[in-house]
């Protein structure tokens, strides 16, 4: 048996940043996750952004703004969050009746 949860993402976040070898990170909070990518596509005018990283491919929203200086080809690290939503209940079951 196998419970869906409905999630929602906490937070998304996109930086213009060279990850260096060198560099020292933060840990990441529970239900957090880093990863580096390259921009594969950019419509700046509609606010999407594709990007390629070693976990797959995503295609991700922000305000168009947000895009404005984003090009194909940056280097970028994506940040995303992850909790549970409110409406989701998983601790419904069901009545059969005769």
């Amino acid at each position: 048996m196998s419970n869906t949860v409905m999630t929602t993402v906490a937070a998304a976040a996109i930086a213009l940043a060279t990850v260096g070898a060198g560099e020292a990170q933060t840990p990441a909070a529970p239900g957090a996750h880093t990863m580096d990518g390259k921009v594969t596509k950019v419509d700046a005018k509609k606010g999407w952004v594709d990007v390629k990283t070693p976990e797959g491919s995503m295609k991700l929203h922000f305000p168009p703004p947000a895009l404005d200086s984003v090009k194909t080809g940056d280097s970028v690290t994506i940040e995303l969050g992850m909790s549970a939503s409110a409406s989701s209940d998983t601790t419904k079951t069901s009545k059969k009746t005769k």
